[in-house]
């Protein structure tokens, strides 16, 4: 099982995010969403404008490590964070959260 909240910048993460966002297999060279802020940037709109408006994302004030994070849902009981230590991997991370629930 795959820890979403923890899975690295890698090809996989990349992989399960194509097949899960765009609905297509990747053919040839997997984009690198996780690591490439044009590319995360583009997920995120996708993912703001067809699945979830209340998606967000943003730097933290904190100096620790993980300094990012992308965030969805707007009630701060039920909304679900995800902190890392780039903003393409958090909004990476956070678009499989959301598209799995």
């Amino acid at each position: 099982m795959i820890d979403l909240y923890r899975i690295p910048a890698r090809p996989e993460l990349d992989s399960l995010l194509h097949e899960a966002l765009f609905k297509t297999e990747v053919a040839g060279d997997i984009p690198n969403y996780s690591s490439d802020d044009q590319l995360a940037q583009q997920v995120f709109r996708k993912l703001k404008h067809e699945v979830d408006y209340s998606v967000v994302m943003g730097k933290t004030r904190s100096s620790c490590a993980k300094r990012y994070f992308a965030r969805y849902g707007s009630d701060p009981s039920t909304s679900t964070e995800v902190p890392a230590e780039s903003l393409p991997l958090s909004i990476c991370r956070m678009a499989l959260l959301r598209l799995r629930h």
